[in-house]
């Protein structure tokens, strides 16, 4: 055998060439195996089977084959050799381009690559000193163009790298201060998680200690009811062995007084025989030893009465224990019920403490969910690619098995080829010895005539006593030639005998060979059901059906060799060897029922049959010391009988034990019922025909009438008997056919027959052998017969019985089911299932199919696993993104709470604007009051230049006319008080409406913000509706806001335009009068564009504020958010 080695390149038996990687056993099989690292992707698995790894290879590149399985060694294994580096001109890979995606791979299964060797050998240096300088010049500036594009690509990639770098830089410092920002809050979070976690655990520690209460309160209550339970079986035990008791003492009263009667009937035959004795003869007859054995029985039975009456006293006492125990039994079930009582008000504790602690639990449960989830998912990922390597080791050894598995069914079917031949040869063999038995057969009965006319003729000259000296020598030269050639006869029927015996056994194993080929076929040899007890029970009970037939004719062959002038031993011997056949025939009929019910049982029933198998090999055993007594012609008839009459019994309780089985096969039924009353028959023809020799011997002596007499019975025998044969053959010939007999009157008359034909049997066997050992203790030596001293006629007054005379209506009855089987309308069809093998085949097919499907499924596994990864990433994706609004949102919620504080700041801004407002209007309208009478006075003293000017407090009207030269007021003062006017009023109307439809929409908002707020503290609204809500409803306000800045921004800059959405009911355009550009008199009020209500003014107030965290105060106090603390950083 080739000795391989690791690193050697090998081709196996088909065509796939690899590297041998292991060497060395299996732990799923026996025998040497090699490990082969295939180049291509055709393989069976990665260097594991089942688990166990042997080597490392890539996935469906390694492979696994017996040593046999090599065809030739390709390359022997190479030394360690210093490989050549790679060309410079040759661009390594890029590691960035691939890093994510052996990042995603790595999560799903390890992958394990070996390193290999170069592919080229290294060129021989001296073949590059042919090549040509320009060659040369050429090869050296393509590689160096080429390292130099190479790295302007690594440049160019690392560039963009660094630009990535830099902007995940800027994420990071973004994403470090809301971190920041969000620490405070975690941290009071978390000490109200710790305050209520230490909450949490002492009630866990309650509850603990209350269950451990529960506990033993149950624990006590259980060993309460085993104590009553154990009570209760002491009763029912001592009740019972009370019972027993006195049953045991009244048959042990019984037994006294039937020995007593014995003992008095015993006496009174003692005195009658001894009265008449002498001392003398009293001692030979054994009257002292039973004198002394009868004193000794007397002194046996006073001893059992003292143990009699010491054991009831002893049951006595035990009652009473016992009715104490029920006494006491009482106040245990009182305790009992107590403790139940106790043990529910426990439980019910229990349950409401629980119920508290699942409360408590909700909100772990809620922020470990999501983590839950990730390692469910991660575990199931791992139990997939388990089940995904579980699949694929199993399916590589099943390919491995099957392949086995055809290697030794084409071994056995080239076996059973050379058997078939074989027994092909034994057969011609067998033929010819038939043929020369036949001519020793022919030989033997005609040396049995010589031998009879020869005893004749010496019978004749001892009668004469005249013969000479030389006719006694020719008669005894004769004589010792006619017996050696019957000791040479002999011989070649022993042999024949034997050869008759080893072919048919040969043929037995045979057939058993054929036979388990075809079921280890179908129910494939690897399977339980081909190496099982039942199995080999099966074979077995066809072996011993087999044996028993072949013994049955064997010993049929030898009592028909039987010359039937033997005198009464050969007589006994014909007797016993027809009793040894009626045996064999019951224990093949039960072999045959027996392996019937086997093959049409169902897989689970199958395997019920296991434990026959001991009493199998018992009975074969008894089978094969026949046969082997029979082989070397020592055969004793009368133990063989014997021998066959237990395994008979054997048997009869085997089958008793699968009724249930045996039940639902009636056409098994029928022809053993058949075939014992067939037996029978036959028996009792031998018996007739072997107490009909008797008679013939004793008929010189006075049994003539007697054997007259006997003729009718053996007729009737011998009808019923070719009845029942003919029955046997139809019912044999519809088995053939696959039906059964149903008998018009029922099987209640089958089962009676066939009772009594074997109660008939029975007692014909125990009376024709008691006849004949008492008519041949009459003989003498020499043969002469000294007479009976009883009546022969009474001596076989069995074979003139009534049950015997009912041979003739047996008879007829058999005649008329024989008519009744030879109709098809009275037959049925048997059905039956299929084998156990063939159920077992279906179940190996089965699991072939589920082994393809399995594949499938595991193809879709992996898709599935695929698709899976895909999700995960996408959900990742999702996470992050959901991540991203998430901090969108915080920081709109942040900048809505800036402009909350901003709001309110520029609210009581406007109030104070409001009131310098109203104190500017005072000052304009006293100012009015003061021109109005300047004016008045002007027009009083003037009323002739110009026309009066009417002065009113609440609606003063401004001229713009010429004044008086006399009393003219300056034009600048004139023009701004216009202008102070028109300003005043429009500022009032701006002011008011803007401020009050801010002011209500304020009030709705912060409205709900309190009812959501309200919702949100009673747990009806979740943290992140409120945060999309408040965030919604800043929104809205800042919209507001946006818009009333952009209308006082717009009506400052004189802009022409509005914004297209306007909260307000109504637009104010300032007049286009400008006091500004009417001269230099200034006064206290400046315009809105440069005062402290610039919008770019108040964004920098509001960016300089800090965060008011007062409206989380509530918020901390009243709930406990326990994920919070796993929020990113």
């Amino acid at each position: 055998m080739t000795n391989f080695r690791v690193d050697q390149s090998v081709e196996t038996t088909t065509g796939q060439q690899g590297v041998i990687k292991y060497v060395g056993p299996l732990h799923v099989a026996d025998g040497t195996w090699l490990g082969i690292e295939l180049a291509t992707p055709t393989g069976k698995n990665d260097g594991s089977v089942r688990g166990e790894r042997y080597f490392t290879c890539q996935p469906a590149h390694g492979l696994f084959v017996r040593d046999t399985g090599i065809t030739r060694v390709i390359s022997p294994s190479k030394a360690t050799t210093t490989t050549k580096p790679r060309p410079a001109s040759i661009a390594p890979p890029k590691p960035s381009a691939r890093v994510s995606t052996i990042n995603k791979r790595s999560s799903i299964a390890p992958v394990h690559t070996t390193l290999r060797g170069p592919a080229r050998k290294p060129s021989i240096a001296g073949q590059s000193s042919t090549s040509t300088s320009t060659s040369a010049t050429s090869t050296l500036k393509s590689s160096r163009d080429t390292n130099v594009e190479t790295l302007h690509t690594k440049l160019r990639h690392y560039e963009k790298r660094y630009e990535e770098d830099q902007e995940r830089v800027k994420d990071l410092s973004q994403a470090r201060d809301e971190r920041d920002r969000f620490h405070a809050i975690i941290q009071k979070l978390q000490a109200k998680c710790q305050s209520q976690h230490q909450e949490l655990a002492d009630q866990k520690t309650t509850v603990q200690s209350l269950e451990a209460q529960n506990e033993q309160l149950s624990r006590a209550a259980q060993e309460s009811e085993i104590d009553l339970e154990n009570a209760l079986v002491d009763k029912e035990m001592a009740e019972e062995r009370a019972e027993q008791a006195e049953a045991e003492l009244d048959l042990l009263r019984s037994k006294i007084e039937e020995r007593d009667m014995e003992l008095e009937i015993l006496r009174e035959e003692a005195e009658l025989f001894t009265t008449e004795m002498s001392a003398d003869e009293r001692e030979e007859a054994g009257y002292y030893r039973l004198q002394h054995e009868n004193e000794r029985l007397r002194e046996a039975l006073v001893t059992l009465k003292e143990m009699t009456v010491e054991q009831e006293q002893d049951l006595k006492a035990r009652i009473r224990e016992l009715e104490a125990d029920n006494s006491s039994l009482e106040k245990s079930q009182q305790d009992a019920l107590a403790l139940r009582e106790q043990l529910a008000a426990s439980n019910d504790i229990v349950e409401h403490l629980r119920s508290q602690l699942d409360a408590n639990a909700e909100w772990e449960d809620i922020a470990n969910e999501l983590t839950t989830r990730c390692h469910d998912l991660e575990d199931k990922i791992t139990t997939q690619n388990t089940i995904l390597r579980d699949l694929e080791s199993l399916r590589e050894l099943n390919d491995e098995l099957e392949a086995q598995h055809v290697e030794q069914e084409q071994e056995l079917r080239e076996e059973l080829d050379a058997k078939d031949i074989e027994l092909a040869e034994k057969n011609k063999k067998i033929e010819l010895q038939n043929v020369v038995i036949a001519d020793s057969n022919d030989l033997i009965s005609k040396f049995r005539e010589l031998i009879f006319e020869l005893q004749g003729k010496m019978t004749d000259a001892e009668a004469s006593r005249n013969m000479t000296a030389e006719q006694v020598k020719d008669t005894t030269d004769r004589f010792n030639e006619v017996m050696d050639l019957n000791r040479h006869l002999r011989a070649s029927n022993l042999q024949a005998t034997n050869t008759t015996i080893a072919s048919a056994l040969q043929h037995i194993r045979a057939d058993e060979a054929e036979e388990k080929l075809g079921i280890c076929t179908q129910a494939s040899e690897n399977s339980s059901l081909s190496t099982s007890e039942t199995l080999r029970a099966y074979l077995s009970a066809k072996r011993v059906a087999a044996k028993a037939a072949l013994l049955s004719t064997l010993i049929a062959t030898a009592e028909r060799g039987m010359t039937h002038n033997g005198g009464l031993d050969e007589a006994m011997s014909r007797l016993l060897c027809a009793e040894a056949i009626r045996h064999l025939a019951t224990v093949k009929s039960g072999c045959d029922r027996l392996w019937s019910a086997m093959a049409a049982a169902p897989l689970a029933r199958f395997a019920n049959f296991g434990p026959a198998q001991s009493d199998l090999a018992t009975i074969e055993k008894t089978l094969d010391q026949g046969l082997e007594s029979l082989r070397i012609d020592t055969v004793n008839f009368a133990e063989l009988a014997v021998a066959l009459q237990r395994s008979a019994k054997t048997l009869d309780a085997v089958l008793s034990s699968y009724q249930d089985a045996l039940v639902d096969m009636p056409e098994d039924v029928i022809l053993a019922r058949i075939q014992n009353i067939t037996a029978s028959l036959e028996y009792l023809q031998a018996n007739f025909a072997v107490v009909n020799t008797v008679l013939d011997v004793l008929a010189p002596y006075g049994a003539q009438d007697v054997l007259e007499e006997f003729a009718p019975s053996s007729l009737a025998c011998k009808g019923a008997m070719l009845s029942a044969q003919r029955l046997l053959r139809n019912t044999v010939a519809l088995r053939n056919d696959r039906l059964y007999p149903q008998f018009i009157g029922g099987s209640e008359e089958v089962i009676e027959v066939e009772a009594h034909m074997s109660n008939l049997a029975h007692e014909a066997a125990e009376f024709g052998q008691t006849a004949l050992r008492i008519v041949s203790t009459h003989f003498d030596v020499d043969g002469t017969f000294s007479g009976l001293d009883l009546n022969l006629h009474r001596l076989l007054e069995f074979y003139w019985s009534v049950d015997l005379y009912r041979l003739s209506s047996i008879g007829a009855h058999l005649d008329h089911w024989t008519e009744e089987v030879s109709v098809l309308m009275n037959s049925s069809e048997i059905a039956h299932g299929p084998t156990p093998w063939a159920q077992q085949a279906k179940l190996v097919e089965a699991a072939r199919q589920q082994n393809s499907e399995a594949a499938v499924l595991l193809e879709n596994l992996k898709n599935q696993h695929k698709a899976i990864l895909l999700s995960l990433h996408e959900r990742e994706r999702v996470i992050e993104t959901k991540n991203l609004e998430i901090e969108h949102l915080a920081a709109k919620f942040r900048d809505a709470s800036n402009r909350a504080g901003d709001q309110k700041q520029l609210c009581d801004k406007i109030t104070e604007l409001e009131q310098e407002t109203v104190k500017l209007s005072g000052k304009v309208l006293s100012q009015e009051q003061q021109i109005a009478a300047l004016e008045a006075e002007a027009t009083r003293l003037d009323g002739d230049r110009s026309p009066a000017l009417p002065a009113t407090a609440g609606s003063p009207i401004v001229s713009y006319g010429p004044p008086a030269e006399s009393e003219r007021i300056p034009a600048g003062v004139t023009c701004m008080l216009g202008a102070l006017e028109t300003e005043s009023h429009w500022l009032r109307l701006r002011e008011n409406s803007a401020l009050f439809d801010r002011s209500l929409r304020e009030m709705f908002v912060y409205m709900q913000i309190a009812r959501r707020a309200e919702q949100f503290l009673s747990g009806h609204l979740s943290l992140s509706e409120y945060y999309e809500y408040a965030t919604f409803e800043n929104d809205d306000s800042d919209d507001d806001d946006d818009d009333i800045h952009a209308t006082t921004a717009d009506s400052l800059s004189k802009a022409p335009q509005e914004p297209e959405e306007q909260h307000t009911p109504q637009a104010f355009v300032r007049p286009k009068m400008s006091p500004i550009a009417l001269g230099t008199a200034q006064t206290s009020w400046r315009p809105l564009a440069e005062s402290s209500l610039d919008w770019e003014m108040l964004s920098t107030i509001a960016e300089g504020d800090t965060l008011d965290l007062e409206g989380f105060s509530e918020i901390d106090d009243t709930l406990d958010f326990e994920g919070f603390s796993e929020l990113p950083m």
